[in-house]
């Protein structure tokens, strides 16, 4: 017997259908989700879908669904939304602002769920274009609050589409109301079932075991099994597997189902009837037995058939022999253009596969333009590719175009640009120069700007900044805006290679001339990179008001580039100047603002995770670090790497750090970042007490500043050298190694006095030179064998004061450890040791908790939290007069929690926290959070019973609180 399609028969997936439905009763009562749901191909993936579609049809939802289109790579922006919401209209021309066109269907979800919850489906998001997975980031962003549901599948095993997957299952993670759920193979009882629902040839049992055995859980591939089963043997290979059905058609049958494999996994029904060379009814008739034999499902709703499954279609369209493939995409593109059923991007790739290389050319150019009118960048980069491809081929290329060949490969050096696709750019913008020459000295110079622009974004500084002097030497005294904008980029060039006097001296010139142009564009260049200069110069609020006028001028005048400069210059200025959290919230803030023009930023990303590190926030970081290094950004990839690795020598996944500190050199710099990379390469020594090493990277990092002026830099560099002296110190002193530890002091006192002169440089520009300066001075004092606890307070203190939780914990360690040294009490070590671990445990600083367990064990310090015990007198409501609330929020703040965490503990808001804790300063009459949370200590009974105490105002107890200030 002949076994049926199995598109009625749902087996297992219980656990997965009660979460989706937990996520759709969560919708109907107004908190929306978004969920995921990736597995390989024929999992199994739209069953699941399709059947929870169904059920939300029968709780009162409507059901819109879209799916990417596949085989002919058509980079169409939002393909799936344009194709869920054509019940409901077109997109929007946005011209060029990719947040309105979010903003619009988010506007139109949030009106039709109204009326009813929604449930948006979108299918196949591996083959997505890269816009309209921003868009579902987006969305899961903002549909927590409404009765929206929005359900996107992909598969997990295409190796070209796994980073891009893996940056949209990370996005969706970060907004909060997301489940994901991987959909892995079907156990064996629910496998059997699946089989035994289908009437299968004598010899049944032993079959259905060889197909249980064979699929390995995979659904579809056990549905192919049992269809060809009827036949009689088991083909070996999954393509010609696949093909069993294709091959039970007749000939009319499979004609068709070839040409709508052309077409894409989805095509009309008048397409299809247009394109194929048979009379209507026989088309009608073909279709009917591709339907009935399970390769081509019927969609009523649009008109529309597609394969049972992306597979089948995939290995329908590998059968089309070289001339019959291009004759019917030739047909395909002939019929779409004559009925006008499709723009310029789904016309190109059938054009081209056709070999009509003219209309494959003209039409590529025109998708350009129309991607980027709906910021789809990506999407316009690719189509652009393509016409530089065809270019030989077309006799009339230039007219076609509307351009020369110069001019569209410097269009896609830009949008290569603001797709962090660096080298690609370069290789574009080189080849615009060299089509364009010097002729034409204005646009010789503006190309120039863009290579300097593009070899500094892969590390290419030098070259970088002699295309940027070319270019003001081609740059002709007029047009003003042009000459400006040439200034202020080589100003640029020189701000981020540390000369910040020239460089302002320079933003003084292009900004004058930039005025009296009334050039936006130059105008918003020369005040970023003069505000930049300012804040390094020490001129801090100067600088900053600069930076603000340029973001507020880039975002009036639609600058995208602009904008993206501003918030990494920005970002970098306020992290420099200990203003972390500031940092943070531009941060996120600018990389909302510049991925609503679709443009990705690594240095922007990579100031945000460098903030996020240096607070302690490591589990965002690490999110975000994981998605950037998987990503398509192929950008700045040292700075990326390089933070993943400091990331991970915190964590103790020191061979992970090496491989990424190994895979960053290969982009470095010829300045290794300034001795930012040696630096790193010390601290990876350091945790595995490599301290020789660790010595030679310090010295190498403070060789490759140079002459540069970076103070702040050097200061920073010293501490880690002083921290490694130390070391070598100690094991000189176990050895009894005289002239060893001779040798390290006198290194020692080299590095504080280059320490001290650079702090005294770097602090009037920024508070963070003071804090290193007490690290390296109390790494000094261990050099030299004195058990110092005080200074280690100091530092901790001052770490303390920036928010900077990692170093403050780490200082805490050293003070512990010297207090331990120095014969102080358990009781009193205890108070820093179990505020560093506390910090460590959070973090996730398993070297430094392994350190501070190993001092807890050996000096026996109490360095866990000690339980809650009832207060003698009743609890700190009633003691300190509080409400039962803010005695909750004291308890917590007592602990070392931050503002966020006491939120996610009680379940309020930050800003709740704020004003709870601003209660609490003024009925305690305390000055600050530490004071308070020393009273909280003291009137609560911490000091450890038995032990000699100490006084919450002594310097021990203040080092050993990491909370706000």
């Amino acid at each position: 017997m002949k076994a049926g399609p199995s598109d009625d028969v749902f087996v297992g997936r219980a656990r997965e259908l009660e979460a989706l439905e937990g996520a759709l009763d969560a919708a109907r009562a107004f908190r929306g989700g978004t969920v995921l749901i990736a597995g390989e191909a024929g999992i199994g993936k739209t069953r699941l879908t399709s059947e929870l579609a169904a059920r939300a049809r029968d709780a009162g939802f409507e059901v819109l669904l879209g799916r990417s289109i596949d085989l002919v790579g058509t980079e169409l922006p939002y393909q799936p939304f344009a194709q869920a919401l054509r019940p409901v209209g077109d997109l929007p021309r946005a011209d060029g602002q990719q947040f309105r066109v979010f903003e619009h269907i988010l506007g139109v979800l949030t009106e039709r769920a109204e009326s009813a919850p929604v449930l948006l489906v979108l299918e196949d998001l591996h083959w997505a274009d890269t816009s309209t997975l921003d868009l579902v980031v987006y969305l899961a962003q903002y549909v927590d609050d409404r009765p929206v549901l929005l359900v996107g599948t992909y598969r997990a095993d295409e190796r070209s589409s796994a980073e891009r997957m893996l940056r949209l299952a990370n996005g969706v993670r970060r907004s909060g109301s997301a489940l994901l759920v991987d959909l892995g193979p079907l156990d064996r009882d629910d496998l059997a079932a699946l089989v035994a629902a289908f009437a299968v040839p004598p010899r049944a049992a032993a079959i259905a075991e060889a197909i249980v055995v064979r699929s390995e859980g995979n659904p579809f591939f056990a549905q192919e099994l049992i269809a060809a089963a009827g036949d009689g043997g088991l083909p070996r290979g999954l393509r010609e597997l696949l093909l069993q059905r294709v091959d039970r058609l007749d000939q009319r049958a499979r004609a068709v189902v070839r040409t709508a494999s052309a077409a894409g996994r989805e095509v009309g029904y008048s397409l299809l009837r247009a394109v194929a060379v048979m009379p209507e009814q026989d088309v009608r008739a073909a279709l009917r037995q591709a339907v009935e034999h399970g390769v081509l499902v019927a969609e009523p709703a649009t008109s529309s058939f597609r394969f049972r499954h992306a597979l089948l279609a995939e290995a329908v369209y590998a059968t089309l022999l070289p001339g019959e493939r291009e004759e019917i995409h030739e047909r395909l593109a002939e019929e779409l253009a004559r009925s006008g059923a499709a723009g310029p991007a789904e016309l190109a790739p059938h054009w081209a596969a056709a070999g009509r290389a003219a209309e494959a050319l003209a039409a590529s150019v025109a998708a350009a333009h129309e991607a980027v009118s709906v910021a789809g960048l990506a999407e316009a980069r690719a189509h652009l590719e393509r016409a530089i491809s065809l270019w030989p081929a077309v006799a009339n290329a230039a007219e076609l175009a509307g351009s020369d060949l110069g001019g569209i490969c410097s269009w896609a050096a830009v949008l290569a640009g603001e797709t962090g696709e660096a080298p690609r750019a370069v290789e574009l913008a080189r080849q615009a120069i060299d089509l364009a020459g010097v002729r034409d000295r204005r646009r010789a110079a503006l190309l120039q700007v863009r290579l300097g622009e593009y070899l500094h974004q892969i590390g290419s500084d030098l070259s970088g900044l002699a295309a940027l002097e070319r270019a003001v030497e081609l740059a002709p005294a007029e047009p003003l805006q042009d000459r400006a904008y040439v200034v202020a980029s080589l100003a640029g060039g020189l701000m981020v290679a540390w000369r910040h006097a020239a460089s302002a001296r320079l933003a003084e010139e292009a900004l004058a001339l930039a005025r009296d142009a009334g050039a936006g564009a130059a105008l918003v260049r020369a005040l970023t990179v003069r505000g930049a200069d300012l804040v390094y110069l020490g001129r801090t609020e100067e600088g900053l008001s600069d930076l603000g006028e340029a973001l507020r001028l880039a975002e009036e005048i639609g600058d995208r580039i602009g904008q993206d400069r501003v918030y990494v210059n920005m970002t970098d200025a306020l992290t420099m100047l200990g203003r972390l959290r500031e940092s943070v919230q531009v941060g996120r803030e600018g990389l909302e603002a510049i991925h609503r023009y679709g443009i990705n930023s690594a240095v922007l990303v990579s100031n945000l995770i460098e903030a996020l590190l240096a607070l302690g926030e490591w589990d965002e970081a690490d999110a975000l670090s994981t998605a950037a290094l998987r990503s398509t950004m192929a950008s700045f990839p040292y700075m990326l790497l390089m933070l993943r690795a400091d990331l991970e020598v915190g964590r103790g996944d020191f061979a992970a750090a090496r491989e990424h500190l190994d895979a960053a050199l290969e982009t470095l710099r010829p300045d290794r970042g300034l001795g930012i990379y040696d630096v790193y390469l010390a601290e990876l020594a350091l945790w595995e007490r490599r301290w020789a090493d660790a010595a030679d990277h310090t010295n190498a990092a403070l060789e490759s500043l140079g002459s540069v002026g970076a103070a702040q830099l050097r200061v920073w560099f010293c501490a880690k050298g002083l921290r490694a002296q130390a070391d070598l110190a100690a094991v000189a002193r176990t050895r009894r190694d005289a002239d060893a530890e001779r040798r390290v002091l006198d290194h020692a006192d080299q590095l504080i006095a280059v320490a001290r002169r650079a702090a005294e440089d770097a602090a009037p520009v920024t508070p963070i030179s003071g804090a290193w300066l007490g690290l390296a001075e109390a790494e000094y004092e261990r050099t030299r064998g004195v058990a110092s606890p005080e200074t280690w307070a100091d530092a901790a203190d001052r770490w303390a004061r920036l928010e900077r939780a990692p170093l403050t914990a780490y200082c805490q360690w050293r003070q512990a450890e010297a207090l331990v040294t120095a014969g102080g009490s358990r009781a009193e070590a205890s108070i820093p040791a179990r505020s560093a671990y506390e910090v460590a445990v959070r973090i996730g600083a398993q070297p430094l908790q392994r350190e501070l367990e190993l001092l807890g064990e050996l000096a026996r310090l109490r360095i866990a939290t000690p339980p809650t015990e009832a207060e003698p007198t009743g609890g700190l409501d009633e003691v300190l007069g509080l409400t039962a609330r803010e005695a909750e929020v004291l308890s917590l703040l007592s602990r070392g929690s931050t503002d966020r965490e006491i939120a996610a503990t009680l379940v309020i808001s930050v800003r709740t926290v704020g004003v709870h804790v601003s209660h609490i300063l003024q009925k305690l009459g305390a000055a600050n959070r530490i004071e308070a949370a020393a009273i909280a200590h003291r009137m609560s009974g911490h000091r450890l019973k038995g032990e000699a105490g100490v006084s919450p105002d002594s310097a021990g107890a203040r080092a050993g609180l990491t909370w706000e200030v």
